[in-house]
């Protein structure tokens, strides 16, 4: 199933940088045809998991209703690779594809040092790789 979930995120307290984002991320799902479930957003730093919009998308994927993840790039969901990677092995411990409407994952993951270690947690976990 193409269900997908929109998250955006911005450190800062401007709305329109939020706002840009979900026109961005909705465009890449309808491009894609994807059946948009949800969106989440938050204002607030991405050093911490305990955000109300990452935890609203977490609870999605958990539950099977949304299978895959759009947001503009990785920073979205952490600039700190410890707590990037938690929600990374989430992902991929419930089956949910991430896509970056914005970069390239995989790029992204190899210059964060993270590609590696996911693709040997896969193999030990017999899961599928989260892109």
């Amino acid at each position: 199933m193409r269900t997908v979930w929109l998250y955006s995120r911005s450190g800062r307290q401007s709305l329109s940088e939020l706002s840009a984002q979900m026109t961005d991320l909705l465009e890449e799902a309808e491009r894609r045809g994807y059946i948009v479930v949800g969106t989440s957003q938050d204002r607030h730093s991405g050093n911490s998991i305990h955000r109300a919009g990452l935890k609203l998308m977490m609870g999605e994927v958990r539950r099977g209703n949304a299978h895959i993840v759009i947001l503009w790039d990785l920073s979205r969901l952490s600039r700190d690779n410890s707590t990037l990677i938690r929600i990374l092995n989430f992902l991929q411990d419930h089956g949910a594809v991430l896509v970056t409407a914005g970069t390239d994952l995989r790029y992204e993951l190899s210059i964060r040092g993270l590609e590696s270690s996911l693709h040997k947690r896969a193999v030990q976990k017999r899961r599928s790789l989260p892109w």
